[in-house]
Formats: structure tokens, sequence, C-alpha cells
């Protein structure tokens, strides 16, 4: 039996939210997403070869991810601000310190009311893992 020996790596397993550029994201068609910055946060491949991860997402008022699904499950920490989460046709409120699971055959979205004061900034976990400058990061359910 082979032991698979993997590698702590401080520039690839500890990010910081301060740290880091904030790019624009897009959908799985190329389209900036209006309002919606990512950073890329930490990332491992798993000892059964899959990757975990967490990203930074940062999600300006008025703003909206259209209804999507990943190719894994993930969980979003909320970390300041507030919004929403459209999952199983409801709208869910969430503010800084709630964290919601979503599994990955179930669509949803997040948005940002305009009437907000600041951004929504979240972690997003997700395994298999997908960074958030990846095309294939999200497989939208609308057309823009």
């Amino acid at each position: 039996m082979t032991h698979l020996v993997r590698l702590w790596k401080r520039s690839e397993h500890l990010a910081h939210l301060l740290e880091g550029e904030w790019v624009p994201m897009v959908d799985d068609h190329g389209n900036v997403l209006d309002g919606i910055e990512g950073k890329r946060g930490v990332r491992a491949i798993k000892a059964d070869g899959t990757a975990i991860g967490c990203d930074f997402i940062r999600m300006w008022p008025g703003s909206c991810f259209p209804l999507h699904t990943h190719a894994g499950d993930h969980e979003i920490y909320f970390i300041s601000g507030w919004g929403c989460v459209h999952i199983d046709g409801r709208d869910i409120q969430v503010k800084a310190g709630h964290v919601i699971h979503v599994p990955a055959e179930h669509p949803h979205a997040v948005s940002v009311p305009a009437i907000c004061a600041r951004p929504l900034i979240f972690a997003a976990t997700g395994h298999p893992h997908h960074h958030v400058d990846a095309p294939d990061r999200m497989k939208s359910l609308s057309s823009r």
C-alpha cells in the first residue's frame, strides 16, 4: 500500500481577507457578474485526488448571482453585511455570522438588496473546489 504524503504550503493553505486582489467574477458563459468580486483563498488536493478549498466573495448592494448549481456541495460563511440566499423556492435572509450548507443539486442564488449600506462579504467553501476565477465554477440555470 502506498502512503501519500501531502505537504502543507503556507502560500496555498493560508489566506487572509485583507490580502490579495479582488477580481471581477463571471458566469459560466463568460459574462461579468455586475457588482460581484472574488478573491482566491485556500485550496488543497485531498488524499482521494479531489480538491477542497475556500474563497472570498464580495457582493455590492444591488448585485445578484443568477440561479445556479455547482459540481459539489458548498458552505457559505457570511463575514459582513446582509443579503438573501434563494434556495428551495424560498428567500432566506442572511447576515454576518450565518453559515449555510448548499447541496450540489440545489439551484440557488445570492443577492444583496440595493438599499444595503455596505457589501455582503462571505467565504465560500466547496468540494470539489473551483477557484472564483474558474470558468467551470458554477452552472447558470437562467440566461442573461
